[in-house]
Formats: structure tokens, C-alpha cells, sequence
């Protein structure tokens, strides 16, 4: 089983971690000039004949750290500031290119502020620390950001994707980026891409559109108090890394997290609306979840774990397709939830839980309406569950079938079109107390000539109460 560290204190600790010092130089004493591309030709650089063109600033300031401000106007680069240099727009100051290449290749520390980027191959390219505070991105063919190392620091920009196959931000794997308040909208195939970074973080930010909002492979990230609409692949996809997710909201997409193989997942507090296939997918991947809603999930329900070790806790799955929680080959701990209104696109199928190869337990968890079984076990699944409850589902409460083994104890079944417990081949079943109330089969159903096993020691019937030595002496 997983560890029980609260994701508070997680969470805690890594918002409290000092950040890496920076390397920006110091604002005292830094040179500073004026542009504005209104102006006559001639000017010096100061405030009342300010340069006309950024190049002209650059090429003065030379190697030094300066801060240069940008009237609004069209300045066109490509542009290399050298390392401390900082740009300051007034209005709509748009630096712009035309072929291949970045529109601002970074020397060095550099900082940007209220200024528009537009077009090129690459926005920005960097290798130490970048610093974007209110600057939009558009008309990349490629990269808004490409982050090679160092750090990127981003408070309010806006990334418009241009073309259908181009990256937001890059950050390769010896660089970090500490992104707030960002907006990323249009048809990114990625808007964040994470090459086994040092440490990302997002907060507060919006993913509108973009086919996948974050793309992990290594490395560590986090999200927080983040939204994810109107995409067509993965909101969230990590593999080979560690991810956290706080206050995260996915509306749509394919998959609202995809996690891969490697992937270690911390969620708190995640919902998911509409995902097309499944809200979580994990495939040989360890997740500590808590407080998971997942609502109209698709065709592959809610979750969906293959070779997986999962914690999940208070959690509420609305009207999945075909499954509620689907699991292969996975070690559970699966507590304080509930699953409703599972059916597929037939209306004749649908279980709340569905095990196959599986291990743990389930407690503290309701079934409602399903159009299957309320727990289906299978394939040797072994499972423990407690104050567990089962209401209106078609084809039983707890299912046990192909060599599983399903134990327990506090079981409730009621208002099903099958018995409450059904075992059909070579299963075994064992509870301590179990509650049947309208169930059209009954208490029990089991084939005994195949290699069924049930154990019951107390057990109410629509009211009155089984014996034990009748439930115990049910095909030893």
C-alpha cells in the first residue's frame, strides 16, 4: 500500500521550498534608455529624444546591464540584449520577426515587461534567468519560450498558438520555471513542454484549447488552482516523474491526467467534466489521490488503472460510461467515495468497480445505479472490503468470478435485479454481516459444480435474518 503523508503537508512544503537564487543583476545604478519608433531619426537615447529604433539601444548599451523602455510601436529584430538587460513597453510595444529564428535570443539575465512578441520561429530563447511579466506571445511557428537551462519566471502572459502544431513554452531538463496568473489559448499541440525539468510550477493559470495543456516526461512539476477546457488529447500527461496537482479543474478533453509509465501522481482536490475517455488513466504508475470528482466521464469510465498502485480517497464519480473505476493488475486502497449511474452507450452494461489481477481493499465506498454489477472481481483479484453498500443495480451487488477472492465484512445490497452476492465459477466469497433488501435473486447465487465458495455469518434477508449455519455450509 501506499504511504499515508497527508498531500497538505506536501503541498506545504513545496510552497514554502526557497526558490534557486537568481541571477539577475542589481537595479541600482542601471543604465537606462528611451525608444520609441514614432520618433525622427538621430535621437540619444534619453527621455526627450529617445532612440528610434531597439537596435540602436542594444548597440549602445553594448555589453552592460541597462533598462531600455519601448513607447508603444513596431520594433523589428531579431534581437540579442545582452545578458542584464531589461525592456519595459508603454502601450502596445511589439517586437517582431520574419524567417527563421527566435525574435530575442538572450545573452544572459534578461527581463521583459508589458511588451509583444510576434512571430519568428521561437519567441524567446534563453539559458538563464527570464523574467516575462505581462508579455503575449503570437504567430510561433514553432516555440513561444524555448527554456535551455536557468530559470523562467512568468506572471500574466498570454500564449496564442498560431499554428496548430507549436509548443507554448519549452523547459529542457537543466532549467526550472515558476509560471502564475499565465493564459495559454488556440490549438497547441502542447502548451507546456517539460523535458525531465528541475522543478516547474504552475499557478493560477488558464488552458484554453491547446490539444495538451502540460506534457511531462521526468522530472518534477506542479499545478495548482489551474483550469484545462476544449482540448482533444490529454489536459495533463506525465511519465517518468514526479506531478502534483492542487485545485485543478478539466473540462473535456480526452483524457482530463494521463499517467505513464514511471509516473508518480499527488492530486488533492481534481475534478474532471466530460473527459472523452476516461477523467484518470494510469498505466505502471503509483497516485495518491484525494478528493477526486469525475462527472460524464467516456467510454473508459472515471478511472481506468493498468499496473498501477493507487490511494484514493473521497472521491464522487457521476454518470460514467461503462465503468466507475476499471482496474488491471493494480494494488488499491480505495476509501470514502461514491460511484452513480453507470451505464454504456447500450444502456446493458456498466459496473461501478471492475477488477481484474487486482489486490487491496474498498471501504467506505457506495454503488448507485449501475446498469452491471455493483463490484465485479475477476481474474484472482483478492480484495477486502468494508462498510461497503450497493444500491439499484442490475446484474448484483459483488460479483466473484475466475479465481477471485473477495472478503469482507458490513456489506448492504438492495433494490437489485440479481442476488446480492453472486459467485458463477471457481470464486470464493467470505462476510461477516451482509444486509439483503429487495434483491429479485435474493441473498445468493452460487455454483457450487463449478468451484464456487461462499461464507456468510450474518446475514439479514428483506428482514429477517439468515442463519449462519445455512450461509456457512453454502459450498465449502
Amino acid at each position: 500500500m501506499i504511504g499515508c503523508l497527508p498531500l497538505a503537508a506536501i503541498f506545504a512544503v513545496l510552497a514554502t521550498a526557497p526558490p534557486p537564487a537568481p541571477d539577475q543583476p542589481s537595479s541600482a545604478g542601471l543604465a537606462e534608455w528611451w525608444v520609441d519608433a514614432s520618433a525622427s531619426p538621430g535621437g540619444s537615447g534619453m527621455r526627450e529624444r529617445p532612440f528610434k529604433s531597439l537596435g540602436a539601444a542594444l548597440a549602445r548599451a553594448g555589453q552592460s546591464a541597462a533598462r531600455i523602455h519601448l513607447a508603444a510601436g513596431l520594433y523589428r529584430g531579431p534581437f540579442q540584449p545582452a545578458g542584464g538587460t531589461e525592456l519595459v513597453g508603454t502601450g502596445a510595444a511589439v517586437l517582431f520577426a520574419d524567417g527563421p529564428g527566435a525574435v530575442v535570443s538572450a545573452g544572459g539575465y534578461l527581463a521583459l515587461k508589458n511588451v509583444i512578441i510576434q512571430g519568428g520561429e521561437v519567441g524567446i530563447e534563453a539559458a538563464s534567468e527570464l523574467r516575462l511579466s505581462d508579455v503575449s506571445f503570437s504567430g510561433q511557428r514553432s516555440l513561444g519560450v524555448h527554456q535551455r537551462s536557468g530559470r523562467l519566471l512568468a506572471s500574466g502572459a498570454v500564449f496564442s498558438a498560431g499554428v496548430s502544431e507549436g509548443t507554448a513554452v519549452r523547459i529542457e531538463s537543466n532549467a526550472q520555471a515558476e509560471l502564475g496568473r499565465c493564459t495559454f489559448q488556440g490549438p497547441y499541440r502542447r502548451a507546456l513542454q517539460l523535458n525531465a525539468p528541475g522543478r516547474v510550477a504552475i499557478a493560477e493559470s488558464t488552458f484554453d484549447g491547446p490539444v495538451t495543456g502540460i506534457h511531462q516526461v521526468g522530472g518534477s512539476a506542479r499545478a495548482s488552482r489551474t483550469r484545462f477546457a476544449s482540448g482533444r488529447g490529454p489536459a495533463v500527461f506525465c511519465a517518468q516523474g514526479s506531478l502534483e496537482l492542487f485545485d485543478v479543474d478539466v473540462y473535456g478533453h480526452e483524457y482530463a491526467l494521463q499517467g505513464g509509465e514511471g509516473c508518480t501522481v499527488r492530486a488533492l482536490r481534481f475534478s474532471s467534466v466530460g473527459a472523452e475517455r476516461a477523467a484518470i488513466a494510469l498505466t505502471r504508475s503509483t497516485a495518491q489521490l484525494e478528493e477526486v470528482t469525475a462527472i460524464d466521464s467516456g467510454s473508459f469510465g472515471a478511472v481506468q488503472l493498468v499496473g498501477s498502485t493507487v490511494m484514493l480517497r473521497r472521491f464522487r464519480f457521476q454518470r460514467p460510461e461503462a465503468y466507475g473505476l476499471a482496474g488491471r493488475q493494480s494494488t488499491l486502497s480505495i476509501s470514502d467515495g461514491a460511484i452513480s449511474d453507470v451505464t454504456d452507450k447500450g444502456g446493458s452494461a456498466g459496473d461501478g468497480i471492475h477488477l481484474r489481477g487486482c489486490r487491496g481493499s474498498i471501504e467506505s465506498v457506495s454503488i448507485l445505479r449501475t446498469a452491471g454489477a455493483g463490484l465485479l472481481a475477476a481474474e484472482a483479484s483478492s480484495m477486502e472490503l468494508r462498510d461497503f453498500s450497493v444500491d439499484r443495480c442490475h446484474w448484483g451487488g459483488v460479483i466473484a468470478e475466475t479465481l477471485a477472492h473477495v472478503r469482507g465484512s458490513s456489506w448492504t445490497v438492495r433494490n437489485c435485479d440479481a442476488p446480492a452476492i453472486a459467485v458463477p465459477d471457481a470464486a470464493q466469497v467470505e462476510v461477516d454481516v451482509v444486509r439483503s433488501e429487495g434483491n429479485s435473486g435474493g441473498l445468493f447465487w452460487v455454483e457450487s459444480a463449478r468451484g464456487g465458495k461462499l461464507r456468510v455469518w450474518c446475514a439479514t434477508e428483506d428482514g429477517g435474518t439468515t442463519s449462519a449455519s445455512r450461509c456457512a455450509d453454502v459450498a465449502r
